[in-house]
């Protein structure tokens, strides 16, 4: 039988806490104790609860996802270029899904689907060479980013 996943709730009960209170100590706001930060951290910890981007990133309307699509990942100047932007990326709390086409318009067309699956709030593309414009991925770009 799989186990369910650990919840804010499932702490809360367990520590006989708001599940609100739950969830800005282990945003660690000020606003609760310190002591009751460590309590809740350390349940947390005990229990495997581990927190779920995918409802965070519903509850905010915000992923903290850039979607990067390139044609290849071997070339020395796109892995420094990427390198470059997950760490800028990074300070301000974003991370980078990559997706890889190997110049081929239907991967592109694809890596975009799933990018925009994913939610994410922003989109660096660097089109194969011998692609002459994204007009292939207007259809799926209709979303407007953050």
């Amino acid at each position: 039988m799989e186990e369910k996943e650990v919840t804010i709730y499932d702490i809360a009960r367990e520590l006989d806490l708001a599940s609100s209170t739950i969830s800005r100590a282990l945003k660690n706001d000020p606003k609760v104790k310190l002591k009751t930060r460590n309590k809740v951290h350390q349940m947390a910890q005990k229990m495997g609860y581990q927190s779920n981007p995918f409802a965070r990133s519903l509850r905010n309307k915000k992923s903290f996802l850039i979607g990067i699509i390139i044609p290849r990942l071997t070339n020395h100047f796109v892995s420094s270029a990427i390198s470059g932007i997950e760490d800028t990326l990074s300070v301000k709390g974003y991370n980078i899904i990559i997706g890889q086409t190997y110049g081929q318009p239907d991967k592109e067309i694809s890596a975009l689907k799933m990018l925009m699956d994913n939610r994410v709030d922003g989109l660096l593309v660097s089109l194969a060479d011998h692609i002459k414009g994204p007009e292939h991925l207007d259809q799926s770009t209709k979303r407007k980013f953050l």
